[in-house]
């Protein structure tokens, strides 16, 4: 990190004084992949606030009369107790082993009365993710009296999103092969990228070997998002693995992408091809074209490469370097973010995406939300 850091200031970065650096985007990019607005938990809070100023006086007492129907064998816990819970939960062991019995009761007293029922998964999902209880999070999900209402995608993303917040890296593994395995590809959908992310971040040989596994799974069914590719393209460059990287890359048709040029750079650059580079970068410095940023280079590629060529005797030195010479005196050089930063930023929602998803569990939750009057969001559309 170090060195990187003393190259950008050789390529006359000043990332210190840079807006959009100070503006937390590095953060942002490397703890989550969805923004709490997309995942519905920016909502959650507003009604979350609702609840509380409603309960502000009876709280407690609410919590001990729910506790008293948890334990009578009689007991009913109603539609309107159990969002209050979820609304009013804290993070402690107390609450949330209340919330977990009170689940359990309602679906008990749900599956006598064979009607329809609120949908609370992606609510409790959400809470979880508000309060920052990945583990509970967890418990919940593998709860096998539980497992129908969390059956729904935005559930399972808004619980990729929560470990991989807290690093819990071959957790999310696990649950995404769990998902997978018993619903398929084509209820994971775009889902996947937070897969790909999770294995990145791990930067195992383990999280490598999955990761391939399931892009070969992936291809033969439908074609990875160039995103994904991205992602694993990274992970392999990081465990030695250029050739593979290459192989991806390949498949990807729109090589003008950033982040796709830059990674096909890093990998010759790790196998020693560097008469390959040179295209690249005569490419993008020929469309010189200020509206098209994706012409643009990472610093901390570039700087790799100068570095490189500085340390061996390289036939093709003299070239390469001129071309970084040209594409730093052009401003083409990208430092806002590294390249590993830029793939793992947020996913962006455009308004067409919002309302784009109707698959078969969106309109199962829309149904219950016309009868419920649940505050539930049609599922978004993952572009990438």
């Amino acid at each position: 990190m170090a060195t990187n850091l003393r190259g950008l200031c050789r390529l006359n970065i000043s990332l210190a004084n840079n807006a959009f650096f100070k503006y937390n985007f590095i953060n942002v990019g490397v703890r989550c992949m969805y923004t709490e607005r997309d995942l519905g938990v920016s909502s959650y809070e507003n009604t979350r606030y609702v609840f509380r100023n409603q309960f502000m006086t009876i709280e407690n007492t609410f919590r001990e009369k729910m506790q008293e129907i948890c334990q009578d064998q009689n007991g009913v816990v109603y539609t309107e107790d159990l969002k209050a819970m979820i609304h009013l939960a804290q993070a402690n062991e107390s609450d949330m082993q209340l919330l977990n019995n009170m689940l359990e009761k309602y679906i008990q007293k749900q599956e006598e009365k064979k009607f329809g029922k609120y949908i609370f998964g992606p609510v409790v999902m959400r809470m979880y993710y508000h309060l920052n209880q990945p583990e509970y999070a967890l418990e919940a999900f593998d709860n096998n009296a539980l497992k129908e209402s969390f059956d729904y995608r935005t559930s399972f993303r808004i619980l990729m999103c929560l470990l991989y917040k807290n690093n819990m890296y071959k957790e999310m593994r696990e649950v995404y092969q769990k998902v997978l395995d018993k619903n398929g590809m084509d209820y994971i959908r775009s889902c996947n990228v937070l897969m790909y992310a999770g294995c990145l971040k791990e930067n195992t040989p383990e999280a490598l070997e999955y990761a391939l596994g399931h892009w070969k799974q992936q291809y033969d069914k439908m074609k990875p998002s160039i995103r994904s590719c991205s992602l694993l393209s990274c992970l392999a460059i990081k465990n030695n693995k250029p050739e593979i990287a290459l192989d991806i890359l390949s498949t990807i048709s729109l090589d003008r992408i950033m982040s796709v040029r830059s990674l096909k750079m890093l990998a010759y650059l790790h196998l020693g091809r560097y008469i390959q580079i040179i295209p690249i970068l005569k490419r993008g410095l020929e469309e010189d074209n200020v509206r098209v940023k994706s012409h643009y280079f990472f610093a901390d590629v570039m700087y790799e490469l100068e570095e490189k060529l500085k340390a061996e005797n390289v036939e093709e030195s003299k070239q390469l370097l001129n071309l970084i010479e040209q594409a730093r005196k052009h401003d083409f050089i990208q430092t806002n973010y590294t390249l590993e930063e830029f793939i793992l930023r947020p996913v962006i929602f455009t308004n067409r995406d919002r309302g784009a998803s109707e698959n078969t569990d969106d309109k199962r939750r829309f149904r219950n939300r016309q009868q419920y009057q649940s505050q539930e969001k049609t599922e978004l559309k993952n572009y990438f």
